[in-house]
């Protein structure tokens, strides 16, 4: 019996040695993204940076823990050498295109505004996914010829308790100055 008991406390000694070097290096890797960025984001006091299930840096509540895919902010950047001036309003319909052939969509809104970081997108879109009501908004805009998509993605349970959240994350993106 003794022999037992001690094997299992070996076992979860072991478990739990790996969870921790697991957790070690993806924050690692979460530094070293973060560090990699063209910009710096400022989160409120309640949200954390996350590897999303994709591996992508991504930011969401701390309390929603393992269901952190309800709702979630990603910002993708992509350098723009091929695209125009004016191209801005192409780019944002051939993505709306491609919403339209990926999933259902309920509802949408497209809106185009001057903001602080210039001429910008937002479209905002529902549709259900597995079982899921989602609320998504991607904000389009360029930046020192970087074309930036910021995009909220929330179960609707969700989208108006951290909007305002969201709307702070956004307008406290810090660019840094190209070298």
């Amino acid at each position: 019996m003794k022999k037992i008991t001690i094997i299992l406390i070996l076992l979860i000694s072991l478990t739990n040695c790996g969870v921790k070097k697991t957790k070690i290096l993806e924050q690692r890797k979460i530094e070293n993204l973060i560090d990699s960025l063209n910009y710096n984001v400022i989160l409120p006091e309640n949200w954390k940076p996350i590897l999303d299930s994709h591996d992508l840096l991504s930011y969401s509540p701390r309390n929603l823990g393992d269901i952190f895919y309800k709702n979630i902010v990603r910002i993708y950047e992509t350098k723009t050498t091929e695209i125009k001036e004016d191209s801005l309003s192409n780019l944002v319909q051939e993505e709306i295109k491609g919403w339209h052939k990926r999933v259902k969509i309920v509802s949408q809104n497209l809106t185009r505004a001057n903001t602080k970081y210039g001429e910008t997108y937002t479209y905002i879109y529902e549709h259900d996914w597995n079982f899921t009501h989602y609320k998504d908004t991607f904000v389009y805009f360029k930046y020192n010829g970087i074309l930036y998509k910021f995009n909220y993605s929330s179960d609707i349970r969700f989208y108006e308790k951290y909007k305002n959240d969201v709307i702070f994350i956004l307008n406290n993106l810090k660019f840094k100055e190209k070298e």
